[in-house]
């Protein structure tokens, strides 16, 4: 990339909003970081390290919302609908990001700012409105309380004209549940408790109000040429144009259940193809689905499948979705086979406000912890927590929502209910870092060991890299080997933060992007000289500072580490029986390849200046860490 920093597709401003005092202030974008970092995901990180103070409280004053937009947003790219959140995870105490699609992304690239940013605690509840190169607070004591859905259309209608994109929490943000999410439409900024921060700054929601005028790309021309070439590769990708757009994220449903890696009943055994058959993705379009919907305009996938249940108990019940990590969570995890109440529990959730990972195998884990006898229904409350009771999995995401009963319990994330359970149950709680892990059994693709344990944010299934795919498809792969997944695991993490979470794009359709037509198209936008190494190159710099922020927060090389029960329990029965994974090993060989030291787990001096990124050093306490390191 060229040194000289280039401002195309940029505004070049940042907007800070102080919600206690009102106080509403311009800065210039930092021009070269956005170079450096794209924008979305990773120019979010290079913020929260610069304004966020190490040990800052999450649910504090101090800890910044952070909204970000990337030079593919809003531009008529495929897939170009994606907007960026960043800030201190309540659920973790570590770095989190959130991505999203919707009206948010463009929004933002139409108002004027790259960066959005909330700080402070207002004495009263309020929502932001950002307008015509400003902002301004409205009173929202009359909102709260309100499902996310009735925000929406309230704000909608206190603010009626021009397009707007409502970006708001429900009652769980509001009791500030730690893994409380955002929704804006039917869009979540699913993991990691944002939600549970904007509550703790008595916001409501933030409202972008879209301008006539996006930022104007560096080269129109040839971005228009480029887009025309991408929409024929996404056209031609056979995935792109085949699952994706059929079942969406359900397709995935197959590929776990035929290759033994859909999590059942709390990760004690697999799903069996013929008790989750409707889970799948043809029993979704079927049986309920609505229609196809994007995510946001232009997308040839249309991969959001609106559903609904026509009959039987749950009948009425409505969501965008649910997508495949909804349907292990709150499904087969729970011992639960059948999407009509999935998609009851997915609507609940989306209307308070909540991490349908999270809360789906939290309960899971009560579940078993109810099975094995350490958890009574005196405990519960009276609630019946076997396997399968799918009642008991409303009941406790709505008393989650709200502190009360056994689900205030629930409300704190499987980590801190096995730590007060105790009696073992720690072995058999799945979570990474404090969250809730993905549905992809790595005992069966052992490069996911590493996307779980490694990641940014914690237990998260594709923050970390995604190397599900490679392992399945790939002939010169074994998927049960311990050794040699590192650089399949960094390849899809470097390529997910610098061509998509920070380009300000679709992942699932910018896989079916060719990386020198990717590259070209940012090119286009941004002005700067950009080839498909920098795609890479800008994803490992992106993933090598949110490390730096995560040690800067007290991150240690024992806190990459997996739940137990994956390295100490293997499977009896299916395709994983006898497997576990030699977690110590894969660490070692994930630090030598990332160039990581093993001691601290900090970039090694080499790694940072390789990557541009000596000024990290320059923080006192990070300086301190490296310090101890290896010698």
């Amino acid at each position: 990339m060229a040194d000289t920093p280039s401002k195309g597709a940029r505004w070049g401003k940042v907007l800070f909003v102080d919600v206690g005092s009102g106080d509403v202030r311009e800065e210039p974008l930092d021009l070269k970081a956005a170079n450096d970092f794209l924008g979305g995901r990773g120019l979010g990180a290079y913020y929260l390290f610069k304004l966020m103070p190490a040990g800052t409280d999450p649910l504090g004053p101090d800890n910044p919302l952070i909204f970000t937009s990337g030079p593919l947003t809003g531009t008529g790219a495929a897939g170009g609908a994606r907007a960026a959140l960043v800030t201190k995870s309540p659920q973790t105490g570590l770095y989190l990001f959130c991505i999203t699609g919707g009206l948010l992304g463009p929004a933002i690239k139409h108002s004027g700012f790259d960066v959005i940013i909330l700080t402070g605690h207002s004495e009263r509840p309020v929502y932001v409105e950002v307008a015509r190169g400003t902002a301004k607070l409205h009173p929202a004591d009359h909102l709260w309380g309100l499902d996310t859905q009735a925000t929406q259309e309230y704000i909608r209608e206190e603010l009626p004209s021009g397009e707007l994109a409502v970006t708001c929490i429900g009652p769980a943000g509001e009791h500030m549940v730690p893994y409380a999410c955002m929704l804006n439409e039917r869009r979540a900024l699913g993991r990691g408790g944002a939600g549970a921060v904007m509550g703790s700054k008595n916001v409501k929601a933030l409202v972008v109000r879209k301008g006539k005028e996006a930022a104007p790309l560096a080269d129109p021309q040839a971005f228009k040429e480029t887009v025309r070439t991408i929409n024929e590769q996404l056209r031609a990708n056979p995935f792109t144009s085949g699952p994706l757009k059929v079942h969406g994220s359900m397709s995935t449903v197959a590929v776990t259940l035929n290759s033994g890696m859909m999590p059942a009943d709390n990760w004690q055994r697999a799903a069996l193809p013929e008790e989750a058959a409707g889970l799948l993705g043809d029993a979704l379009r079927t049986k309920y689905l609505v229609k196809d919907e994007p995510c946001g305009e232009p997308c040839p996938s249309r991969c959001s499948k609106v559903t609904v249940v026509r009959e039987g108990p749950y009948a009425g019940a409505m969501t965008e979705g649910p997508e495949y990590e909804t349907a292990y969570a709150l499904g087969s995890s729970c011992g639960i086979f059948d999407l009509a109440p999935v998609i009851a529990a997915d609507q609940l959730c989306d209307l308070l406000g909540m991490d349908t990972i999270s809360v789906g195998v939290t309960i899971s884990f009560a579940m078993e912890c109810f099975q094995k006898g350490l958890l009574t229904l005196e405990d519960t409350g009276g609630i019946d927590l076997s396997f399968g009771n799918a009642e008991a999995v409303m009941q406790l995401i709505h008393d989650a929502a709200y502190l009360t009963g056994f689900g205030a319990r629930i409300a704190r994330g499987s980590r801190a209910l096995a730590e007060e359970i105790g009696q073992g149950s720690e072995i058999f709680a799945m979570h990474a870092k404090g969250m809730e892990v993905g549905g992809y059994d790595p005992r069966g693709a052992k490069g996911m060991a590493l996307v779980y344990a490694c990641g940014p944010r914690g237990g998260c299934h594709h923050a970390g890299g995604y190397t599900v795919t490679a392992e399945l498809t790939n002939p010169d792969i074994d998927r049960f080997a311990d050794t040699g997944k590192a650089p399949i695991a960094l390849g899809s993490r470097n390529r997910r933060a610098g061509g998509s979470d920070s380009a300000g794009t679709c992942a699932f359709l910018s896989n079916g992007m060719q990386d020198a037509t990717l590259a070209q198209l940012i090119a286009a936008a941004t002005g700067q000289e950009f080839g498909p190494a920098d795609i890479y190159l800008t994803g490992e710099r992106v993933n090598t500072l949110e490390r730096v922020i995560n040690v800067r927060e007290g991150l240690r090389a024992a806190d990459d580490i997996l739940p137990r029960r994956l390295s100490e329990e293997a499977l009896t029965e299916g395709a994983l029986a006898g497997q576990t994974v030699d977690f110590d090993l894969m660490r070692a060989e994930f630090y030598q390849a990332s160039g990581l030291d093993p001691t601290t787990s900090l970039p090694l001096p080499a790694t940072l200046a390789r990557l541009g990124l000596e000024w990290v050093v320059e923080d006192p306490l990070v300086a301190d860490i490296m310090k101890q390191g290896a010698p």
